[in-house]
């Protein structure tokens, strides 16, 4: 696949035409339910997080052991799973978990290597890089493919795609480049920043595509199998969706910022309220403060899932909000 430079993803992103809806004629949502808050449970060190969730319910992230240690765990049924870490790592953290419980983690070792890593089966499988020393995990998908970054040997790192045990080279991700999600179509979401003569960087976030990259925001964080991508716009949450951006609003603010979407084309994210940063949940054009919702303040938000489950943490402690 040929290399995309920024010069050239600069050009396709002026050359794009992004309709801004507004919210003023969007039909009413049911309210969302209040949540059940359900501590997942830890390893032996007594601290965790959850980082995603898959349909079925199932949870990854870490937990610390009793050495302090960071280990990728799933949740399944209430029963906590210690992933662990390939051979002379001492850390790793599951980032994303598929329909199959395939599960995308990254492994690190003493030296500050990384490693991609997928679980499946019960065994850990080392994906290897593009030639250099490093790669690491972003997520994997119901193709069983798993995407992340490594880079070749002398080379800053390239996107991948990792399936069965063959590297899918997606090109340079330059320094100051970020990837953030994949869905099951194959689209790439993430961004870069372009250090103008003088700081502050100028954000352009959106979608890559067969070597083609659509802008369609400041900052594209998620992607759906709908396709439907979010995120931020000139500090705004925002989805988009074939080439129509929509602004989410605020709940009461200046600033709000999409994290994840489900297959529903439900939004979590956070936004400023008339003092501070709080939960929302956004849904057929209403937004919600989750924090009238059994979320506090302090909570991170970090999935949800096709039926409006949410996992994150509270003060280190892996939390299901159900």
């Amino acid at each position: 696949m040929p290399m995309v430079s920024p010069r050239t993803l600069l050009t396709a992103a002026a050359a794009t035409v992004v309709a801004l809806t507004t919210l003023a004629s969007a039909p009413a949502a049911a309210s969302p339910r209040t949540y059940r808050v359900i501590d997942l449970g830890t390893l032996s060190g007594g601290d965790g997080g959850a980082t995603a969730m898959n349909d079925r319910g199932d949870i990854v992230g870490w937990s610390t052991v009793a050495s302090g240690a960071r280990h990728a765990v799933l949740w399944r049924h209430g029963v906590i799973t210690d992933l662990g870490v390939l051979p002379g790592d001492t850390d790793s953290t599951a980032v994303d978990i598929n329909e199959f419980g395939d599960v995308a983690i990254t492994s690190f070792g003493t030296d500050y290597l990384t490693r991609a890593v997928l679980w499946r089966d019960g065994h850990l499988l080392d994906l290897g890089t593009l030639g250099g020393e490093n790669s690491v995990a972003i997520g994997v998908n119901d193709r069983r493919q798993v995407l992340g970054t490594s880079e070749p040997g002398g080379d800053m790192p390239h996107r991948f795609l990792w399936r069965n045990g063959v590297f899918t080279d997606l090109g340079r991700e330059y320094f100051y480049e970020f990837t953030s999600d994949f869905n099951n179509s194959g689209d790439v979401v993430g961004g870069f920043n372009v250090p103008p003569q003088d700081y502050p960087c100028t954000c352009v976030g959106g979608r890559l595509r067969d070597g083609v990259f659509t802008q369609i925001g400041s900052e594209a964080i998620g992607v759906n199998n709908r396709g439907q991508v979010v995120g931020s716009a000139d500090g705004r949450a925002f989805r988009w969706q074939n080439g129509t951006l929509t602004d989410l609003g605020t709940l009461g603010g200046s600033w709000s910022r999409a994290i994840a979407i489900n297959d529903r084309g439900v939004v979590v994210g956070l936004s400023t309220t008339t003092s501070q940063w709080h939960p929302f949940l956004w849904r057929n054009g209403v937004m919600t403060d989750l924090t009238t919702r059994g979320v506090l303040v302090t909570d991170t938000i970090e999935d949800i899932n096709i039926w409006g489950q949410l996992v994150g943490a509270r003060a280190n402690r892996p939390l299901l909000f159900r």
